[in-house]
């Protein structure tokens, strides 16, 4: 699976609902799929995608949806055991698992060696978890997470695109006043 095809197949099925993507690729993808107001660009952030996410969800009655990365979410796995304690029914976390550190050179990283994000939130005490491996799997366990309480935490298996996406427009000011309007704030 791809994630840019799996991303642009994620904002088919979401509607209106707020998405915070991880840095680089993720983002870059985010906005070639379907730039909205509901999207945040998390650039220059990495490892806090789900955290953000996190604090969004704590705010919102709104599913939130946060589309990190297997090497970011490895940089902070504190964040999966916070969602687990404060267990918003709201979140639900997609890791684009291509297991490796793809903004920093490509390294593989740990989820190529075994490291099971899945099993990891699950030790943290997250019972909503799925490890999809193609875009209908994505969408089945994406349509079950919308429809019952979470936290959610998805892992998808994908593999890097031949070509790179085309870097998005970094305006981190106005994402961060765009996505509070599109609330009303």
């Amino acid at each position: 699976m791809h994630r840019f095809s799996a991303t642009k197949r994620l904002l088919d099925l979401i509607g209106d609902l707020p998405v915070v993507s991880n840095l680089g690729p993720t983002t870059d993808e985010l906005w070639h799929a379907g730039h909205r107001d509901r999207n945040f660009y998390t650039y220059g952030s990495m490892g806090l995608c789900s955290s953000i996410a996190l604090g969004v969800a704590l705010s919102t009655d709104d599913k939130v949806i946060s589309l990190d990365g297997d090497g970011s979410l490895l940089m902070n796995m504190g964040a999966i055991a916070t969602i687990s304690r404060e267990s918003p029914a709201n979140l639900i976390v997609v890791v684009w698992d291509n297991e490796q550190w793809a903004q920093t050179g490509n390294q593989a990283s740990h989820t190529a060696f075994g490291t099971d994000l899945a099993r990891v939130a699950e030790g943290c005490g997250i019972e909503k978890t799925a490890t999809v491996t193609d875009e209908e799997e994505l969408e089945s366990a994406l349509m079950q997470a919308l429809e019952q309480d979470g936290p959610w935490f998805i892992v998808a298996k994908i593999r890097e695109e031949a070509e790179s996406m085309p870097v998005a427009p970094n305006e981190p000011e106005l994402t961060l006043h765009r996505f509070r309007a599109s609330y009303g704030a």
